[in-house]
């Protein structure tokens, strides 16, 4: 019974230790000293990316990248295939304001917080922690 209890509190603690950490999104934006706005003047909706529930990437025009943090988590992020925009503004980006919609068969609405300019270098390292890719964009008037 000892030798049983000792294997399986041994199989508990490798599985554990094996499975991946999750990206501290938080930790990254102090780290890189992210600098965070409140609008984007002239955005034109790309392409996205998703980090989690509560992070993802924007994509505008220029190769300008957006690290965007969520009012509340949105569970479906990071399953789903299609997201759409709801802007108050058709040629800006309002944090507190706008929202991104997520497109499933019960439509999500997750309002946008925080919204964190990227460098290029910025993207691609948080790119690399998700192991996703960016999607199309799609707009809502």
């Amino acid at each position: 019974m000892y030798k049983a209890f000792i294997l399986l509190a041994a199989l508990f603690l490798s599985a554990c230790g094996s499975n991946p950490t999750r990206t501290n999104y938080n930790q990254f934006v102090m780290e890189h000293g992210l600098k965070q706005i409140n609008r984007v003047q002239q955005f034109r909706f790309t392409g996205w990316q998703s980090l989690d529930t509560d992070y993802l990437i924007l994509l505008g025009t220029h190769k300008r990248a957006y690290l965007l943090a969520l009012m509340s988590p949105c569970p479906d992020l990071p399953f789903t295939q299609q997201i759409a925009l709801k802007q108050t503004s058709r040629t800006s980006l309002v944090a507190k304001f706008d929202k991104i919609i997520i497109k499933e068969q019960m439509p999500e609405s997750c309002t946008i917080d925080k919204i964190y300019e990227l460098t290029e270098e910025q993207h691609k390292e948080l790119s690399g922690y998700s192991r996703g890719y960016i999607k199309a964009a799609k707009s809502v008037d």
